[in-house]
């Protein structure tokens, strides 16, 4: 990574922080309100009126949370999921669904914490990033105050203090740096810690609505694969085969009217021949590249990694020995790094990356590190929803964590037991 590079991410990274922190002790003022306002709420629903406005009350809280998950989220990198139990019908049954309902309490324990670290986050923001930028230009401005102030317990009352205070601002600026990315990063990281689902076990019915739907996208998925092949083959091998058919008439006409031309033909027949076996080849390789058919996962791995275009580092670990997963799951682990390999060139801006493959008994374990400019997401068009989708049709996770001035992260992890 050059110095250039490193010096952009490090603003990028400081700036986002800034925004985030900013907004963050916004909301967390509207907290402060929101939690007196709740208060009331709960007091005047147990003499009853309250419990007219005790609906529309905590779906304003759970608008506000759900901000704060796609909100935490982009900085982290990953989606932050709610679990809410859905509140219809009249008042009073949507007040009982909503008090019942175990995300409600958790809300109320974010509102909190965030009305308190979020506007100490904002204040430590605020007043690192000002206090830099006022000292830092005392040598500008000390000349035109009638009364010089006094900092850091000595009067400004030539250039060497304005200088020696703009030394102070330095270091002012070297902590905003360095302690505003932590601070935005302990933020989010409590939001969702709070804020995520606390169900541990998904019902059966939500297990089998996810299974039918990765199936389906599997399905599709191969579909679409089939689709590819056939026309690679149609405009590629098939067209091919077809010049070469119309070239063996034209040869076989001209046996008979023109044998001068026969040799000269012959050459051209071969071309073809030559042009339609090498698409065949390709299209081959599409479907099951042969270096992963002879040679495994580990060998394929490094002939993705010695193509990519970045430079990449591979690390390989073991802890079967001789033993191959099933040819599906090393296919599916195989296209993986090639699409994540493919996006960190086409997409990341990246320097280097960093290739880690680590086969168990039962697993394949993919993750795939680069140091470009993050912000990738799994709905950004950007190849990681077909990863998603290829690993989802084997029951495997998918981890994505990108934040805004990277480094971007993608864990892999692929069942390969019976």
């Amino acid at each position: 990574m050059t110095l250039t590079t490193t010096r952009q991410q490090f603003v990028q990274r400081f700036v986002s922080a800034l925004g985030y922190l900013c907004t963050a002790g916004a909301t967390a003022l509207a907290a402060f309100v929101g939690l007196y306002a709740l208060l009331v709420v709960f007091a005047l629903s147990i003499v009853g009126p309250g419990l007219c406005l005790l609906p529309s009350s905590l779906t304003l809280l759970r608008r506000g949370a759900d901000f704060h998950r796609r909100f935490a989220g982009r900085w982290l990198g990953r989606a932050i999921p709610s679990s809410y139990r859905d509140a219809e019908g009249k008042v009073l049954v949507r007040a009982q669904v909503m008090l019942t309902d175990k995300a409600t309490y958790t809300d109320l324990l974010w509102l909190l914490t965030h009305a308190l670290l979020g506007t100490l986050g904002a204040a430590m923001a605020l007043g690192l990033t000002v206090g830099a930028f006022n000292w830092l230009t005392t040598p500008i401005w000390w000349r035109l105050v009638p009364q010089p102030p006094e900092l850091m317990a000595w009067p400004i009352d030539s250039w060497w203090a304005a200088v020696g205070v703009s030394f102070v601002g330095l270091a002012y600026g070297i902590a905003a740096c360095f302690l505003l990315p932590w601070c935005a990063q302990l933020h989010a990281l409590m939001t969702q810690a709070l804020l995520r689902p606390r169900q541990r076990r998904t019902s059966l019915a939500k297990r089998v609505e996810e299974l039918t739907i990765t199936r389906a996208e599997a399905l599709e998925a191969h579909a679409a694969e089939l689709r590819r092949i056939e026309r690679d083959l149609h405009d590629g091998a098939q067209a091919g085969l077809v010049s070469v058919s119309m070239r063996l008439a034209m040869m076989r006409k001209a046996h008979q009217d023109n044998p001068d031309q026969l040799p000269e033909m012959i050459d051209q027949a071969r071309d073809l021949t030559d042009q339609a076996l090498r698409s065949l080849r390709v299209a081959v390789r599409s479907i099951y590249p042969p270096v992963l058919m002879d040679h495994g996962l580990a060998e394929a791995a490094r002939a993705l990694v010695a193509a990519s275009q970045i430079p990449t580092e591979l690390d390989l670990q073991y802890e079967t020995e001789g033993a191959r997963a099933p040819a599906a799951v090393e296919a599916a682990a195989y296209f993986v790094i090639s699409e994540a390999l493919t996006n960190v060139a086409k997409h990341s801006g990246a320097t280097n990356s960093q290739v880690r493959l680590r086969t168990t008994e039962d697993r394949i374990h993919i993750s795939v590190w680069d140091n470009g400019k993050g912000g990738a997401a799994a709905d950004s068009g950007s190849g990681i929803h077909g990863i998603k989708r290829r690993v989802a049709a084997f029951d495997g996770v998918t981890e994505l964590h990108s934040p805004p001035g990277g480094p971007t992260a993608l864990r892999v992890e692929l069942p390969c037991g019976s």
